[in-house]
């Protein structure tokens, strides 16, 4: 997950308003499912949205054993250690209580930890509120909308919202890094629907823009992000690994994550991916670290399914593995 780190203005200079964009994905929201790419089956967004229950019926059920007198600056703390462990309900919960106290910061941790604990309509239902309301500059809370309507499979929303991210980004200097993460988004929504010539288009521009931002902070790690989704771009043409000469050995490789480096470590026997090992120190990779790795195993792809909520940590497992796999003999 990448944090926004800034909170700009309420001016919107892009001259859209919220309402016309709304009306917009109302309007897409209601095309048939049949619109839609179809290769993989994907939950209905509007039968998640009819089912939706605030609270839902587990929540009464689950046990917070967490001190609510504590503050949000510390409770937050103690949800991501519960997403961490895929505690999700009980973190969840604890979100909810703390929003219902009115202590929850600015609140945009609020549909964030839905998102990211699986309740997506949920999370939804509470992005669409937040954002009709948020000024321009909160990049990172489209990104996750957009991951939800990814998760639903509704592209076109996505691509959408996307659009109107763009027109809304921060002022400088975090204008251009948010610009790329867009672009880089929207790359990965046109490789699932198998429109390469779209997706490279998007990895070109992000890889473009990375190395041209002013921010004042994390400058030093913006060719990384860019490399990282070089791989995505040079993914797309890449010959199918069982049609590869792989060396056997074990191959080491490292890739940027949500925290810090990923060291991902590719054994190669007769020819096939054996195993992969994931040494990281993610706080909240939603099993990514352990369920990506056995996908690229069992597929003997790196073209694999990526998990909602956890985008940073599997492109960081991507990139490390094709960097692996490259030292092994992939071309």
């Amino acid at each position: 997950m990448r944090e926004c780190p800034l909170r700009a203005d309420a001016t919107d200079r892009g001259g859209q308003t919220i309402v016309l964009w709304l009306a917009l994905l109302g309007l897409l929201a209601a095309r048939a499912d049949s619109a839609e790419p179809t290769a993989n089956a994907k939950p209905s967004l509007e039968e998640a949205l009819a089912q939706l229950q605030v609270p839902p019926a587990w929540f009464d059920e689950v046990k917070v054993e967490y001190d609510v007198n504590r503050p949000w600056k510390e409770a937050r703390l103690e949800v991501r250690r519960l997403l961490s462990l895929n505690q999700n309900r009980e973190a969840i919960k604890l979100t909810v209580l703390y929003v219902r106290k009115g202590d929850i910061g600015d609140g945009h941790e609020y549909p964030m930890y839905l998102y990211m604990g699986g309740e997506y309509a949920w999370a939804v239902q509470e992005y669409r509120q937040r954002l009709a309301s948020q000024p321009k500059g909160y990049t990172h809370e489209y990104l996750c909308l957009a991951a939800c309507y990814r998760h639903f499979g509704r592209y076109a929303d996505a691509l959408a919202l996307l659009d109107v991210a763009a027109q809304r980004l921060p002022d400088p200097p975090w204008r251009i890094a948010q610009e790329a993460d867009i672009c880089d988004y929207r790359g990965d929504l046109y490789a699932e629907m198998g429109d390469f010539a779209q997706a490279r288009q998007q990895y070109e521009k992000a890889i473009a823009l990375y190395p041209t931002s002013d921010q004042p902070y994390g400058r030093h790690l913006l060719h990384r992000r860019a490399a990282k989704v070089q791989s995505k771009l040079d993914l797309l043409a890449m010959a199918a690994i069982e049609s590869a000469a792989l060396r056997d050995g074990t191959y080491v490789a490292k890739s940027l994550g949500y925290v810090g480096d990923l060291t991902v470590t590719v054994t190669i026997r007769a020819g096939k991916i054996a195993d992969i090992r994931i040494q990281h120190e993610e706080k909240i990779d939603q099993k990514a670290t352990t369920i990506i790795p056995q996908r690229i195993i069992a597929a003997q792809s790196l073209k694999v399914d990526g998990i909602t909520g956890a985008t940073v940590t599997y492109d960081a497992i991507i990139d490390g593995a094709l960097q692996a796999l490259r030292k092994a003999g992939l071309k």
